[in-house]
């Protein structure tokens, strides 16, 4: 196991970023201590070739400027809040609106555009780091002084990300990675001849804000993934919520309990490669990157294109405090958050 650090250029504050590797003997992980962001992931296809499986920029400036969260923690809050309203009890906190007149991500100085602090971590199987992250009461409009911890953790063939933040008063936290998956390998296809499956019955259907609406069941429609399904089936039906979000996912999936079983699972026959997304989260929203063609080059020069990556972004119920309110969760100085994410990889060599 090898764990290194080097710079990786300044932030237009003249804040210095530094790029972190953990290394072992199966997976190599790029981190990034500007908004926690997984930068590479790099494993063998069947064949042995060792590629980067998710999209990524060539520039700190590149990601200040137009990411679309490539990789990113995303916080105070993952997804949007209607109205840029957040209601905790009585008291209504007006956010900063960065998604037309709602919140999204968190607002417009929002996690994935922080330089974290970053300690290095090592066990006798693993290695990792600990970023920690302060933001200030009423930040973007949120309650609460909190501090955020995001620790990765490279052990064997899994990359776990554990997630925790202390609050000294009430307040919401709903934290997720926005990494952007292509299991191809080094960006040579698109993700519509990829495989998925959810362990998920239902589905919340969303408005033209991309806000949800309604709780829907995922059988008979292009949302039934209980078992692998060709990703291209989906991301080209005449279905009206595929529709509504440029032709592909944009939606968050109700999970079911098991929690030993794969949450979300991914595959490329064509490389062999698979991905496993274990979590503790009720929901996941599949993200079938539906306006990447907007955001021009990748890290190795070549245009990115729509559906060029996929992202599992485990969280919270969205916008759960308006739209589902008894399933809430408000946390206090004595009722910390804590979320954890592991991502598996595998190779079918067969």
């Amino acid at each position: 196991m090898e764990l290194t650090v080097r710079n990786w250029g300044k932030t237009k504050f003249n804040e210095i970023v530094k790029l972190y590797t953990l290394k072992n003997n199966f997976l190599e992980v790029e981190i990034l201590n500007y908004g926690g962001i997984i930068r590479k992931i790099s494993f063998p296809d069947k064949n042995g070739k060792v590629e980067n499986i998710v999209l990524n920029l060539d520039s700190i400036s590149d990601y200040e400027e137009r990411s679309p969260y490539f990789g990113a923690v995303v916080g105070r809050n993952a997804g949007r809040i209607s109205n840029a309203e957040l209601k905790i009890k009585d008291t209504i906190y007006k956010l900063n609106a960065n998604s037309g007149k709602n919140n999204i991500h968190g607002g417009i100085n929002n996690f994935s555009h922080k330089i974290w602090n970053a300690e290095e971590i090592k066990g006798n199987d693993f290695i990792g780091i600990e970023l920690t992250l302060n933001s200030p009461h009423l930040e973007e409009g949120f309650p609460g002084n909190i501090s955020v911890t995001v620790r990765y953790i490279l052990k064997n063939d899994e990359l776990s990300l554990e997630y925790s933040g202390i609050t000294d008063r009430e307040t919401y936290m709903n934290l997720t990675n926005h990494s952007y998956f292509n299991l191809s390998g080094d960006f040579k296809r698109d993700i519509r001849d990829e495989y998925l499956k959810l362990d998920s019955d239902a589905f919340i259907a969303v408005d033209e804000f991309t806000l949800p609406v309604k709780i829907s069941e995922t059988h008979n429609t292009p949302f039934d993934f209980h078992e692998f399904s060709l990703l291209k089936t989906s991301l080209d039906s005449e279905y009206p919520q595929i529709k509504i979000v440029n032709h592909g996912l944009d939606h968050p999936f109700i999970l079911n309990q098991n929690r030993d079983i794969p949450a979300a699972q991914l595959k490329d026959d064509i490389s062999g490669r698979m991905l496993k997304v274990f979590t503790d989260q009720p929901a996941v929203v599949i993200y079938t990157g539906n306006y990447l063609h907007e955001i021009g080059k990748l890290s190795d020069g070549s245009d990115c294109k729509k559906h060029m990556g996929i992202c599992f972004e485990t969280q919270d119920y969205p916008n759960v405090l308006s739209f589902l309110p008894e399933k809430g969760n408000i946390y206090t100085p004595s009722n910390s958050y804590s979320q954890k994410t592991i991502f598996k990889f595998l190779i079918n060599k067969n």
